[in-house]
């Protein structure tokens, strides 16, 4: 039977009515009944973060005093005068409060860390009231609180807060009320987190001063003992070279900033050995293990016999570190199949004068594995001109001595002046020896050539070097091997020796000196 297009409309309305009729039926059979809670209610809530729980303002509070699994620990406010001038010489004075801690035992605070801790508590607001009158406060970890943070305001009152345990659906919130309530709300847990922390979280971890830009804190030594190498290792700031760089009619012969004066004397590789120098400034811990420094504590720590002690200076300060034992993290695993790895995250650390042992990340130490050889720069040594009194170099055809009147700007071979422009071509290439590969075996073969660097006083005095003597000893091949002062460091082509004894008889001779070697 045909159906007329009036019949069709009809059917197809009827069976809309029936789908949504199944829809509202099977709504309302699923739908919980007056007074019930569904098992999501503990986790979905309006949220208002306009609810104040304490009711208080952030500079009102006198005291805080926090309960937790690792013991309990108070801050209380403090205040001092501040004098300021303007630009009018008007001089004007505010009160400032801080916060100090003696629970921290003398241990350096972080001020922001404190700060911002009390402010969230002070005016702590709800991310949601989960339920008004809880009946079962278990169910949010609020019969035990798992921490406790009792808030001390100016006009006398004393609010509790009571922590429980993080949102199972969403660990950035956690369950709170006040002392006494059964009002549970839900609050920013990363806000409420330091309640929860023993009071080393609030340490300061910065143990040094950053780097000015002004140059006014150059780091001017470091020395540094290792258990495991021979010799100690100490690193000078290049004040000369530094001075030099501010008159504008220098020609500065490197970029390096610091060099090592013993175990040799070779400058530090600007880029290679960057770390070693820098990781002085802003040296920042990664936690603070203790406290205290107890006998019992450094013993555990390795610092009672530390494998590393550095005595370093700058900005007028000297300081010293020490570091023990390494922190290892252990993966999963122990089977036979699946052995557990141990890799090793950081050293124990204490710094000399500043209360606490602390744990300082393995990328933030590199003293503690760098060796000397890997962080040398290529152009050893390059003193500045005007630092040295002569240079001597030795060569198959004879010893010359040029003599360097910095005052004057002069230089002599024999009581003669030479061409000033050449004779600068020539120490270019002289402090220029480029080591274009490691090597450190020891030779006992005569050098071919060599060149010793006599300095000035005040060198002396700020190195502790009087001389430094570059040898070229033929490797057996077409390379001389480099021997800074007794040790062997590099090797460089033949074609650099050859073109010295070119340009030492150009210079003597009225001939022209060559860039090209």
């Amino acid at each position: 039977m045909k159906l007329t297009k009036s019949v069709k409309s009809v059917i197809i309305a009827a069976g809309v009515l029936l789908v949504l009729g199944v829809v509202m039926m099977v709504l309302m059979l699923t739908a919980p009944k007056e007074g019930e809670s569904s098992s999501s209610d503990i986790t979905s809530a309006i949220v208002d973060d306009t609810v104040n729980i304490t009711g208080q303002q952030t500079d009102k509070v006198l005291k805080l005093s926090v309960s937790n699994e690792n013991g309990n620990y108070t801050f209380e406010r403090q205040k001092r005068v501040v004098s300021s001038t303007d630009s009018e010489g008007k001089v004007s004075s505010k009160d400032e409060y801080y916060w100090t801690s003696a629970d921290l035992k003398g241990v350096p605070q972080s001020d922001t860390t404190v700060r911002n801790f009390v402010n969230n508590l002070a005016a702590l607001p709800a991310k949601s009231v989960v339920e008004e009158n809880a009946d079962d406060l278990a169910k949010y970890g609020l019969d035990d609180p798992a921490a406790s943070a009792e808030v001390s305001f100016e006009d006398g009152s004393v609010i509790k807060l009571n922590f429980g345990i993080q949102n199972p659906a969403n660990a950035s919130a956690a369950y709170c009320c006040t002392d006494g309530s059964n009002t549970v709300y839900l609050v920013n847990y990363y806000s409420v987190s330091g309640a929860y922390s023993p009071i080393n979280r609030y340490a300061n971890l910065v143990l040094t001063d950053g780097y000015n830009n002004d140059g006014t804190n150059e780091l001017d030594y470091l020395k540094i003992w290792r258990k495991d190498i021979d010799e100690d290792v100490e690193i000078r700031f290049m004040f000369d070279v530094a001075e030099e760089a501010e008159n504008e009619d220098s020609i500065i012969t490197t970029f390096n900033t610091h060099r090592f004066v013993k175990p040799i004397t070779a400058e530090i590789d600007i880029t290679t050995g960057k770390s070693v120098c820098n990781a002085m400034y802003s040296m920042t811990m990664d936690a603070c293990e203790y406290l205290e420094q107890t006998e019992e504590n450094m013993k555990a720590c390795g610092l009672d016999d530390p494998f590393l002690k550095m005595t370093f200076k700058y900005g007028g300060n000297i300081r010293t570190l020490l570091l023990g034992n390494e922190i290892v993290s252990e993966t999963e695993g122990g089977t036979e199949s699946s052995p557990s790895l141990t890799n090793v995250t950081g050293y124990y650390a204490v710094l000399e004068g500043t209360p606490g042992i602390y744990s300082l990340a393995k990328d933030n130490a590199p003293w503690y594995t760098f060796d000397v050889s890997t962080i040398i720069s290529r152009q050893p040594i390059s003193p500045y001109i005007y630092t040295v009194e002569y240079v001597t170099v030795t060569l198959p055809d004879g010893e010359f001595k040029f003599d360097i009147d910095g005052e004057n700007k002069r230089f002599f071979h024999n009581g003669s002046e030479l061409d000033g422009d050449e004779f600068k071509k020539l120490y270019q290439q002289l402090i220029s020896s480029i080591g274009e590969e490691m090597y450190t075996e020891q030779t006992d073969t005569a050098p071919t050539a060599s060149v010793r660097f006599h300095y000035k006083s005040e060198y002396v005095n700020t190195y502790g070097t009087e001389e430094d003597v570059v040898e070229f000893i033929p490797d057996g091949g077409r390379k001389y091997i480099i021997n800074l002062n007794g040790r062997t460091t590099f090797k460089v082509r033949e074609i650099y020796v050859t073109r010295l004894i070119e340009n030492v008889d150009a210079l003597l001779n009225g001939g022209t000196v060559s860039y090209d070697w």
